[in-house]
């Protein structure tokens, strides 16, 4: 289980991968974004975009699952406040296949509750060449750590105990 006080500036969480399905683009499009260049992959060759390309939200989405399956669901999580700075840096297309991952970039108690405090990474998911295709800065708030709870660190336990990896600068 993570607390608030297991995420330290400069963490990085990799959250695992997720393979865009065409299947899948069409699906979400038609139902919350039906803008052609979502929706028919005739009218996407017309485009700017030269083919089919994701919703902007389904890539949050994408990523949204991401970070609930590979963090949130082995942690303290509560909910969250906001996301600031979404950027969609690249189109994401059928068949890519994206790594999500976060870097913890600061983390303070609360102020209205002292049994919890906010982290705030930044969100990305990146193509297998490197590029960042979305980011966003998300504030997710924590449970801190209760004080009967070992204060053994997630970075301390072993692969088997921990299924989210976290790589701490130096």
């Amino acid at each position: 289980m993570r607390y608030f006080e297991d995420f330290r500036t400069g963490d990085i969480h990799e959250l695992g991968t997720v393979t865009v399905t065409e299947e899948e683009v069409l699906e979400f499009a038609r139902r919350y974004d039906p803008q052609p260049f979502h929706t028919d992959p005739e009218l996407a060759k017309q485009s700017p975009f030269g083919g089919l390309i994701a919703s902007g939200f389904h890539t949050s989405a994408l990523f949204m699952r991401r970070y609930v399956d590979g963090l949130l669901a082995y942690s303290a999580c509560v909910g969250s406040p906001g996301i600031d700075e979404v950027r969609y840096h690249r189109p994401v297309r059928p068949g890519d296949i994206l790594t999500a991952r976060i870097r913890i970039l600061g983390s303070r108690p609360s102020f209205g509750n002292p049994a919890t405090g906010i982290v705030q990474p930044r969100c990305e998911l990146v193509a297998p060449d490197g590029t960042v295709v979305f980011s966003m800065i998300l504030h997710s708030i924590f449970r801190r750590r209760p004080a009967d709870t070992s204060a053994e660190s997630p970075a301390s336990m072993s692969a088997a105990e921990d299924p989210v990896p976290c790589v701490r600068e130096r």
